[in-house]
């Protein structure tokens, strides 16, 4: 257990100095955008990588997560695996290059068709690297290029926005140069040029073995993609671009929330393979599990209470009305991040036909209230739907996942937490002298019941500074 707990610590400390520091960057820049972007324009590139983001999982079969998985197993054939990946990820690109005209029948996205496709191309060269260099344990190569990436759109965002004022093209092309180059750099040192092989003499059993893992994963990433993406294409429609816009910036305070996450959950990949399905394994589940919903519970509640004066300093005034969405989108995310978390049940074993019938039913939940509640409440009923979605996701994988695995985790208490989130998440909304003071006290609640875990952090630190007076 312990050289788990260091193995994971290690991956959590190398991701965080990429990932952190390249999400960091691109959040920082949020105040940035809201100036120089109109409304409009900011809802219309977020149309197009919201196009791009749903099309990925149809045209590269997320060979990527079975890339991931395959080549963390020991006994593996590096070159098949990484080979199988990157020929499936051309076809399919070449596949989505004939079909992309059909962008063309949008009004709205005509004169950006080019880019779309450069975009497109990029992100998915950018996602498969990164998939690969993960599961080849090079997590230092992707830490680094993470780094490189988020310098690099800084740089792109300020010559294209602010000097150049190319507005739409400016955003997108600096996305474009940031996954280029950096797709450049990961294929060059990680010296991918070696592990592909002729398509002749790929495994045909393993690439179906593969592709059977990753199928299923394709309607549980769709579904993700309408709970989390879909209201933005219906806001668009029903409301406007420009209310899209004030829509997609709501997203900007929790991806806070998402960026720590996700920099645990990169390195919690590839720990949790590890000694998979043993009890000393269970239990560690269990109290990672327990640990990792805490801290996103902690950080949730801390910007809930704290909304307003964060949307003030990251947001220009045409944007600011964007506020009341925020609170109802952070309760989304956590239940978003502890549903992920049961998920690696699911793709840790291989049965990746169980993870999508919870991602399903919440995606179908999800259209039906994007339908109803945004024409009645604009981006606010968007949020909410969200937030149905993803809490029906996770209590869905609780009570399924226990088929595989069954975590000792004081469900009583997380459920009361939640519950105590929630009441202040409908106060934060309400625009209230006493608001801040109501949702302040409510933390200081959930920080109380959570004390263990405090205490918890409190040990580590004492050690910690043992450690640092010894040496």
């Amino acid at each position: 257990m312990n050289s788990n707990n260091k193995k994971l610590g290690k991956n959590i400390l190398i991701f965080a100095v990429g990932s952190f520091t390249q999400k960091a960057m691109a959040f920082l820049l949020v105040p940035f955008y809201t100036y120089v972007l109109s409304t409009s324009d900011y809802g219309t590139s977020d149309l197009l990588i919201t196009i791009s983001s749903m099309i990925w999982p149809l045209f590269t079969l997320l060979i990527d997560d079975a890339v991931l998985r395959f080549s963390l197993d020991k006994n593996e054939k590096k070159e098949q695996i990484i080979s199988i990946g990157f020929y499936i990820n051309l076809f399919g690109f070449l596949i989505m290059l004939c079909l992309s005209p059909l962008v063309l029948l949008v009004d709205a996205l005509k004169e950006y068709y080019l880019l779309f496709v450069l975009y497109y191309f990029t992100y998915s060269v950018n996602c498969f690297l990164s998939y690969a260099l993960r599961g080849l344990e090079k997590t230092t190569l992707f830490s680094v290029t993470g780094i490189i990436s988020g310098f690099i759109a800084i740089a792109c965002n300020l010559l294209f926005l602010l000097v150049f004022h190319w507005g739409i093209r400016g955003y997108l092309l600096s996305f474009i140069l940031s996954f280029l180059i950096t797709g450049i750099i990961q294929f060059s040192l990680g010296k991918f040029g070696s592990y592909i092989i002729p398509l002749s003499a790929i495994d045909k059993d393993k690439r179906r073995e593969m592709i059977r893992y990753a199928i299923p994963l394709i309607p549980n990433s769709i579904s993700w993609w309408i709970s989390n993406s879909s209201d933005k294409l219906i806001v668009s429609y029903v409301c406007g671009v420009a209310a899209n816009g004030i829509y997609s910036v709501s997203y900007k305070i929790p991806s806070l929330i998402t960026t720590c996450s996700s920099i645990f959950f990169n390195a919690w990949q590839i720990s949790a393979v590890d000694g998979f399905g043993s009890e000393e394994n269970r239990k560690y589940f269990s109290d990672v599990y327990y640990k990792y919903s805490t801290v996103c519970m902690f950080l949730a509640s801390m910007l809930i209470a704290f909304n307003k004066v964060v949307c003030r300093v990251a947001f220009s005034k045409d944007f600011y009305m964007a506020w009341i969405n925020v609170p109802v989108l952070l309760y989304a995310v956590t239940f978003q991040i502890m549903s992920g978390f049961l998920g690696t049940i699911y793709t840790t074993s291989k049965q990746t036909k169980m993870v999508f019938t919870s991602t399903v039913l919440a995606a179908l939940s999800n259209m039906v209230l994007n339908v109803i509640l945004i024409p009645l409440y604009g981006g606010f009923g968007a949020a909410w739907a969200t937030c149905i979605s993803y809490i029906t996701v996770w209590l869905i994988r609780v009570v399924n996942s226990r088929k595989i695995m069954k975590l000792s985790v004081n469900w009583a208490k997380e459920i009361i937490c939640n519950l105590l989130l929630l009441l202040q998440v409908c106060i934060a909304c309400t625009d209230d002298s006493k608001t801040f003071l109501c949702t302040f006290l409510l933390m200081l609640v959930i920080f109380f019941i959570k004390r263990d875990f405090q205490m918890d952090l409190t040990k580590i630190l004492k050690l910690v500074k043992r450690k640092i007076r010894k040496e």
